[in-house]
């Protein structure tokens, strides 16, 4: 799909925030491509996609350039955020295994005897 050209008073970037319309058709057009490029190639669960996906529309409102390329710009924006989802996971689990206290003997006796 190609957006239309903006009308010279339209914001500097040419962001489809200016036309509801448009942006709602731009939304639509890109919110499952986008949820599924998220969870093949980033491994995402479909919920934390979705939420990527909305974070890099959020992120075009304010910043894409339409006369450029929309389509690449937004799959670059998703693929970016999924990996920072990523690293900040990988980091807060690995935080949380060093500093985290080993359960004390008396929890894990405690938790044999209710196993049992």
């Amino acid at each position: 799909m190609t957006l239309r050209a903006r009308r010279p008073n339209s914001r500097e970037h040419g962001s489809p925030e200016s036309d509801p319309a448009e942006l709602e058709r731009f939304y639509r057009l890109y919110f499952l491509p986008l949820v599924r490029r998220a969870v093949r190639r980033h491994g995402m669960s479909f919920e934390d996609a979705g939420d990527i996906v909305q974070d890099a529309f959020v992120v075009a409102v304010e910043k894409i350039d339409l006369r450029r390329n929309p389509r690449s710009w937004l799959y670059q924006v998703v693929d970016h955020l999924a990996t920072n989802l990523r690293r900040k996971t990988l980091r807060r689990a690995r935080l949380v295994a060093r500093w985290e206290p080993p359960a004390s003997i008396e929890h894990r006796s405690r938790l044999k005897t209710i196993d049992e």
